[in-house]
């Protein structure tokens, strides 16, 4: 488990500051996909950005970050995927 952490980590840590796509367990088999840019990149745990855009004129856009652990990546309640 040591060498898959240190492999997450590594992966993670090569697309800092690029658009990944997380698909978060929501319990009970339901998921939730987000779309974000991995902004940050720390030992314990790495942080997202995300920007929800409205299409209602006048609307405040709301942009909102999220941290993750990589254990979230190992046990799989969390999926990443990078988009190049």
């Amino acid at each position: 488990d040591v060498a898959k952490m240190k492999k997450i980590k590594e992966d993670i840590k090569a697309h800092e500051g690029q658009l990944v796509e997380l698909t978060l367990e929501n319990g009970r088999k339901r998921e939730k996909n987000k779309i974000g840019r991995l902004t940050e990149v720390y030992p314990s745990l790495f942080i997202v950005e995300y920007n929800e855009n409205s299409d209602v004129p006048g609307a405040i856009n709301n942009s909102y970050v999220e941290s993750y652990t990589y254990s979230d990546i190992l046990t799989e309640k969390t999926l990443i995927r990078y988009f190049d």
